[in-house]
């Protein structure tokens, strides 16, 4: 066997994990871009069919014959199928990326590089775009009632730049240094092997929405960081299997509303979950009433379909 040459650089090992569940084109198309690209790294790609209708794994293994597909028989959803992804991975680095999303060359070793830099992280993020440049607000706090208030008082505009900034709140946080975050989207996340070991996986019981906020949760409270890393970017469509099962964008807000109730109430208790739901009836309302005054009846009818999850009892999680 020859060896490397001398100062040679060794290519970091990725296991590119994807879920898919009826987004034939859009997979093939994703898949693709991400392979004939440039990463910077040695990629090998897992995927995980939750038994697509519209011959996904078909159309992957035709046009994407580089990819190892577990063609499942059922639906498992979005967590547990990461979860197969996570035990058929060996690598020491994690790419669980969404089926409607691709890097940019060289996004993935651009994250490599900032893990390596921060041994501390056990999730690096990217910057996500949608395919038209504009930016995805992908990172966020922690669930609190210091955060509800905010946003129930008018967000930013209240609490002043610095202040919105620092909690990550949109508009005010425009993704544009590097730095630490509370969670962030799982569209595209790179795990550190040895998180995944200490971490474990996704919580199955969110069959899809705010698995990534309840993860990265049990993360930090095992002492691992995560770290957003905008000089890798990553085009990520959203919501293409989202819309398959809830067909309107109001369904899919309150599908992962109800969830992230869920997960508040394990970790925070009944009485707070109250007074946190209290809060975000009351930026709710808000909303309502500012897109009624400026004459914009559907954004106001979608802010108004989401006061019944925010009444109802969540339910189910015991944490």
């Amino acid at each position: 066997m020859m060896r490397a040459a001398a100062g040679a650089a060794v290519r970091p090992k990725v296991d590119v994990g994807v879920v898919t569940w009826n987004t034939a084109e859009l997979t093939v198309t994703a898949l693709r871009r991400l392979i004939d690209a440039d990463a910077g790294c040695d990629l090998r790609v897992l995927v995980r069919d939750n038994a697509s209708g519209d011959g996904t794994v078909a159309a992957l293994r035709a046009a994407v014959p580089e990819a190892e597909i577990d063609a499942g028989d059922r639906n498992i959803g979005f967590a547990a199928g990461v979860n197969t992804l996570l035990r058929r991975s060996d690598a020491p680095w994690f790419l669980a990326l969404n089926s409607d999303a691709w890097p940019k060359p060289g996004a993935i070793a651009a994250l490599v590089g900032a893990a390596q830099r921060h041994p501390e992280a056990g999730l690096l993020v990217p910057r996500l775009v949608r395919p038209d440049g504009s930016l995805e607000h992908s990172t966020h706090p922690f669930p609190s009632l210091a955060v509800a208030s905010m946003y129930a008082l008018g967000g930013g505009r209240v609490v002043g730049a610095r202040i919105a900034n620092r909690f990550l709140l949109e508009g005010a946080w425009l993704h544009d240094r590097p730095r630490e975050v509370d969670w962030a989207v799982g569209a595209a996340w790179l795990m550190r092997r040895a998180a995944i070991d200490e971490v474990g996986g996704l919580d199955e019981r969110f069959f899809m929405y705010a698995e990534d906020l309840e993860w990265c949760w049990r993360a930090a409270a095992m002492g691992w960081k995560v770290w957003f890393e905008p000089d890798a970017e990553v085009v990520h469509v959203g919501n293409a299997s989202g819309e398959q099962r809830h067909a309107a964008m109001s369904e899919r807000t309150a599908a992962y509303l109800r969830n992230t109730y869920r997960f508040y109430r394990g970790a925070h208790g009944p009485v707070s979950t109250v007074a946190y739901r209290g809060l975000n009836l009351i930026a709710g309302v808000r909303l309502y009433a500012l897109f009624r005054l400026r004459r914009e009846p559907a954004t106001a009818a979608y802010w108004r379909s989401q006061w019944p999850v925010h009444v109802r009892a969540a339910g189910g999680y015991d944490g």
